[in-house]
């Protein structure tokens, strides 16, 4: 991403930001990632196109904002900082709770979005990068695992389970879904000598 979105924002850049993350979401609830232009993005948000440039490197990029948004509004570096072996059911737990809290938006995003589509690619591809997070704190050491495959394991149980609850509409409790996950992580991978 060209604008450091990390360090403070001023007001105008802030407000911009909001605008675009805002607009992306909102076409998504309308269409396929992969039909979405930048064009699309700046004509709704109101911005010329040298704004948008400004800002991000192409519609990927302000998708890669849009999930940092997520992981912010789950205080997903304040689950990490806990240090212990439950990170990620800590994680899992906030991503539950986002994805309850906005299931109705979900529900529209899913209608033009397959999960085999570019757009949970994305969002596969973003939790893995901070699954890696945890699972590199947890000092995971194994001669027959390597670490890219543990990260893999971990995230793609991680959206296995999500996928179930809420992309597949199963209706299972928050406390359910720990129990699967609970039991795919641990259960599992020790019955097969894996990475937990």
């Amino acid at each position: 991403m060209k604008y450091d979105h990390t360090k403070k924002t001023n007001r105008f850049a802030a407000r911009t930001l909001k605008d675009f993350s805002t607009t992306m979401f909102s076409l998504l609830e309308d269409k396929p990632f992969e039909s979405i232009t930048v064009l699309q993005i700046c004509q709704i948000a109101n911005y010329p196109r040298a704004t948008f440039y400004n800002y991000f490197e192409d519609k990927h990029d302000l998708l890669e904002y849009c999930w940092s948004l997520i992981k912010d509004r789950i205080r997903l570096e304040e689950a990490l900082d806990i240090c212990h072996p439950h990170e990620t059911f800590e994680l899992f737990g906030r991503l539950y709770d986002c994805f309850k809290e906005h299931e109705k938006l979900l529900t529209r995003i899913m209608a033009h979005n397959p999960i085999e589509g570019e757009l949970f690619a994305s969002f596969t591809r973003y939790l893995s990068v901070n699954v890696l997070r945890i699972v590199e704190s947890l000092n995971i050491q194994s001669e027959t695992i390597p670490l890219p495959l543990a990260v893999s394991f971990y995230s793609n149980t991680i959206m296995l389970v999500l996928e179930y609850c809420f992309l597949e509409k199963k209706r299972i409790s928050k406390e359910q879904a720990m129990i699967y996950l609970r039991y795919l992580l641990i259960k599992e991978s020790t019955k097969k000598g894996g990475p937990v």
